[in-house]
């Protein structure tokens, strides 16, 4: 590992102070940033929901509950508890929770991801959105994951990927590296919150490289869904049922 690697996993390890640094901004941001795009990406996670009733969902690195608000909308889901270990986003999320008159739906709290404060077997779904990177171990929090879910539970994670088509990869790379560090740090007033964004994308596992670390937590036949040109990448993996 070299000193800028043995850095930025150090940096992950911490990176919640970031987020807090960034949350009165983070909303407005995530969405100009994104054009919108980052709506259309959660939506799939809710359509990819266990399809039984009364699911109970456990949704980490949940930030502002961008993503719980959006798996409220399905009927089959009864209950969601979000958990990150951002104070301040998860503060904005619970106002969000509040004014869209979900309190007894949705439950937000502080939980670090790769040490749940959660008993095994309790959940039917888990779900994370552009967070697990951010993770100082991602294996570690898959297997998390796994343990929480129910046989027959499944895990979704939502995560930024590198496109294959070389113009697609040239003008995504441009702007990961060069448009978007400038006007997230500049509107945030954060020094390099959005520098360091950049950083933890790409180098990180994407496609079959993730699936093996999906396939090493515990998830036997996991798939990966590529979405937007492959900017994105959703992953789903299933708990074995009991035999």
């Amino acid at each position: 590992m070299t000193k800028q690697d043995a850095k930025l996993s150090e940096r992950k390890k911490e990176s919640f102070r970031i987020f807090d640094d960034i949350a009165p901004t983070y909303d407005s941001l995530n969405r100009t940033l994104s054009f919108g795009i980052d709506v259309y990406w959660r939506h799939q996670i809710k359509n990819n929901l266990p399809q039984k009733p009364n699911i109970h969902v456990l949704d980490l690195a949940t930030g502002t509950a961008d993503v719980p608000l959006v798996l409220a909308k399905a009927k089959q889901v009864e209950r969601i508890q979000g958990l990150d270990l951002s104070e301040k986003m998860v503060e904005i999320g619970k106002v969000k929770v509040e004014k869209a008159g979900l309190n007894h739906r949705i439950q937000l709290g502080i939980g670090d991801g790769c040490n749940l404060p959660v008993e095994s077997e309790s959940y039917d779904a888990t779900t994370v959105s552009f967070g697990i990177r951010n993770f100082p171990s991602t294996l570690k929090g898959l297997q998390e994951m796994h343990r929480i879910l129910k046989p027959g539970g499944r895990a979704m994670v939502m995560e930024f990927s590198l496109p294959t088509n070389f113009l697609v990869k040239f003008i995504y790379l441009f702007y990961f590296r060069h448009v978007l560090p400038f006007v997230g740090n500049l509107f945030s007033g954060h020094g390099d919150a959005y520098s360091y964004l950049n950083k933890t994308v790409e180098d990180y596992p994407y496609g079959e490289d993730f699936l093996n670390i999906m396939r090493e937590a515990g998830f036997k036949t996991p798939k990966a869904h590529p979405l937007t040109f492959g900017i994105a990448t959703l992953y789903i993996g299933d708990k074995e049922e009991n035999p």
